[in-house]
């Protein structure tokens, strides 16, 4: 099976290397290689359990290896770009990529990859480049356009970022990460029945999705649906019953009702509930906000 990385940060499992007895595991796969200079399999699935286990400078040596075996296999440079990544080598790793673009120039992972170590050396500007270089090869490559609207998305450049999370939908309409971040621009924007629909989407994608119901109760509570903002809450807390700040949300939420309606809303309910988010966070600062808001009643 082809060891793919996958993701920036996670590596693909190759088949059955992660049994429950790693040691042993990487004792015997030591032997093989020991006894077959020449077998990359050997050195691939080792480098991979290292990597697992954090032991890079172990997992190094075996992809090494393997360069030396093939010196034209690009995405072995790729598997120890990642690995100078995890020890904090960025230039080490920038290099390795840059040479797997040296074999295949049109290698998007590998120019992606570029981006990402530049984003990590805070140049911005030649990072944006790099994925929409790799934009150019394969516009309907979703991992450029999503690293490009992340990029914009951190630096507050809130257009820029919903016009890429628009062409990803555009590409993947179940691609829950791009609704649900341009469900929060729409909302930072005021856009609250744009808000509105991209997180409702997202829940019909991923009904447990805490984040998400907690973003749509959001969007109720700030158009005065209170109600309906509170019984969203619970169902988000219904998914993740510690969430932080849902229970802050839902306390928020009874809090406004009461004003309206103290009849209705019990109050010593709203302080039990703040009081059960400073067991777990003293120092939010919210919570204490709301204390002194109700201290008055």
């Amino acid at each position: 099976m082809n060891k793919e990385f996958l993701e920036k940060k996670t590596p693909q499992k190759p088949y059955n290397v992660y049994p429950v007895n790693n040691k042993l595991t990487i004792a015997n796969r030591k032997k093989n290689i020991e006894k077959d200079t020449n077998s990359i399999e050997d050195y691939t699935n080792s480098g991979f359990m290292y990597l697992e286990n954090k032991d890079y400078d172990e997992a190094l040596e075996c992809f090494q290896k393997i360069t030396e075996l093939q010196p034209d296999n690009a995405k072995n440079f790729i598997n120890l770009g990642y690995i100078y990544e995890k020890m904090d080598m960025f230039d080490s790793a920038k290099k390795c990529y840059e040479k797997a673009l040296k074999i295949k120039d049109d290698n998007i992972e590998a120019i992606i990859k570029i981006g990402h170590i530049l984003e990590l050396q805070i140049d911005y500007h030649h990072a944006v480049d790099q994925y929409k270089k790799a934009i150019g090869i394969d516009p309907q490559a979703v991992e450029p356009h999503f690293c490009l609207a992340t990029l914009y998305d951190k630096h507050d450049m809130y257009d820029e970022a919903a016009e890429e999370y628009e062409n990803i939908i555009e590409i993947n309409p179940k691609h829950t990460k791009a609704l649900h971040n341009l469900g929060r621009i729409y909302f930072q924007d005021g856009d609250y029945a744009k808000a509105l629909k991209s997180f409702q989407n997202v829940l019909k994608l991923e009904p447990k999705n805490t984040d998400a119901w907690n973003d749509l109760g959001s969007v109720y509570e700030i158009t005065n649906n209170v109600i309906q903002a509170i019984s969203t809450y619970r169902k988000a807390l219904s998914v993740d019953p510690f969430n932080e700040e849902t229970n802050f949300n839902l306390a928020n939420a009874h809090f406004s009702l009461f004003l309206k309606n103290p009849n209705i809303v019990n109050i010593e309910d709203i302080i039990k509930r703040l009081n059960f988010i400073l067991s777990r966070n003293p120092h939010n600062k919210k919570v204490q906000e709301l204390f002194n808001k109700i201290k008055g009643f």
